[in-house]
């Protein structure tokens, strides 16, 4: 297609297109749209197909003329963007009249991702301050691990029911002399019991082979309907008991753990946590970092890119909320709530440049391997493969974001080993 454009920048991220296409191309165009007309037009006193152009144009040719300039103005538009980074939607300032004997002009606006200049990047400083992981941090984990290998195993000795146990027992209840439940052998978990909750008030302190009675109230969590919240006379005999054991720390156990002892699994896990708080404070330092550069570095950012920041990150706030049981479906954020949104995705759209700037600066960039390679670590933490992952993104055409994202997170990283680290002496944690 025949056109020439005239880009005029009126700002760091206004574009004005001046666009004219040469009316041998709008004659063409309007030519061949008589003619597909012609073909389906229904003329009163026309057979199909004969009326002329003459009375086309008498009955449709402002339609015609319309579709035709908007053909126009889109195919040129969208050929001459293939050279911007245009965000947002284009909109159309000016327009000439369209015929077959005269150009046709026209004049888009649209705004562009600026390319912006960074300066003072290099050799920022900015504190880090990390926290060693204390004794009981360290015993609380090493807790956390051994009880998830805890086990259900039968109590041999003869000692009294005690709260977290589950008992086997036999059970009759009843109201107002009509008998409610009367099971010869069910068990009783009194930690949290699904069907007889408060039943435990009965059971502890029981030993095996004994019996109590009394008046209780079924709890309203209790799974069976006809029971919630009722007043019942109980009487139970514990049959058996049973406990949940959590293995010892010991050498035995730290080898079925998969280390070589009790003091190599202690090792570990103290490796990890600190790893996981040495990290906290290196995106710490990163955050901070980019606050710098936001501050020092001014310049107008389009309100498209902060539209576009604002919409991603009110999906991820209803994702959060969903995760978390709430009903996003009639979701509305406050005024203040909206407020603070916009403001930080201001912020991440400054910040998104800034590093786009620095990348570009220093250039650094992604290859396709190093998309490979996250592709691989999400399908991992997922348990997914990375080709339905992969598959997932082309769909989604979320490839290039994918990558976008990767290289902030890469200059991040080339910002913080370029920095003036001021290591703060590390402190020991509050306990949790």
């Amino acid at each position: 297609m025949q056109y020439d454009v005239q880009v005029e920048e009126v700002s760091s991220f206004r574009r004005r297109l001046r666009f004219t296409v040469p009316a041998a191309t709008v004659g063409g165009e309007l030519e061949k749209a008589y003619k597909d007309l012609k073909k389906k037009a229904k003329v009163p006193g026309f057979r199909p197909g004969m009326a002329s152009r003459r009375v086309l144009e008498e009955r449709f040719g402002d339609r015609v003329r319309s579709d035709v300039g908007g053909k126009l103005i889109d195919q040129s538009y969208r050929l001459a963007s293939m050279g911007l980074s245009a965000i947002g939607q284009p909109a159309l300032e000016e327009s000439g009249e369209l015929s077959g004997s005269a150009d046709f002009a026209f004049v888009v606006a649209v705004d562009v991702r600026p390319e912006v200049t960074v300066e003072g990047y290099r050799g920022l400083g900015v504190n880090m301050t990390q926290a060693l992981v204390t004794d009981a941090e360290l015993e609380t984990a090493l807790k956390g691990r051994l009880a998830r290998r805890a086990r259900i195993v039968e109590v041999a000795d003869d000692r009294a029911v005690t709260a977290g146990d589950f008992v086997l027992t036999e059970l009759v209840l009843t109201a107002d002399g009509v008998e409610l439940a009367n099971e010869p052998g069910t068990l009783i978990n009194t930690a949290a019991e699904r069907f007889y909750p408060g039943l435990e008030s009965l059971l502890i302190g029981l030993k095996k082979g004994e019996s109590a009675s009394g008046e209780l109230t079924i709890g309203a969590n209790s799974s069976l309907a006809h029971l919630k919240g009722k007043t019942v006379s109980a009487t139970v005999k514990a049959l058996a008991l049973q406990a949940r054991t959590v293995p010892e720390l010991n050498d035995e156990t730290a080898k079925e753990m998969g280390h070589d002892s009790a003091e190599a699994l202690s090792v570990s896990v103290r490796f990890e946590l600190q790893s996981q708080r040495d990290e906290v404070a290196r995106n710490n330092a990163r955050v901070a970092l980019l606050q710098k550069l936001v501050d020092g570095n001014s310049f107008d950012v389009p309100d498209a890119m902060v539209e576009e920041q604002l919409e991603a990150l009110t999906e991820e706030l209803k994702v959060r909320r969903a995760y978390a049981g709430e009903d996003v479906r009639g979701l509305r954020f406050s005024e203040a709530e909206l407020n603070d949104l916009r403001s930080r995705a201001r912020f991440a759209a400054r910040a998104s440049l800034i590093l786009a700037a620095v990348a570009r600066q220093e250039e650094i960039l992604v290859s396709d391997a190093d998309v490979d390679a996250k592709i691989e670590e999400i399908a991992s933490s997922r348990q997914q493969s990375a080709h339905a992952i992969r598959g997932y993104l082309e769909q989604e055409g979320a490839l290039s974001v994918l990558k976008d994202r990767i290289l902030e997170e890469r200059t991040l990283e080339w910002l913080l080993e370029n920095a003036e680290v001021v290591a703060e002496a590390p402190a020991e944690s509050e306990p949790a």
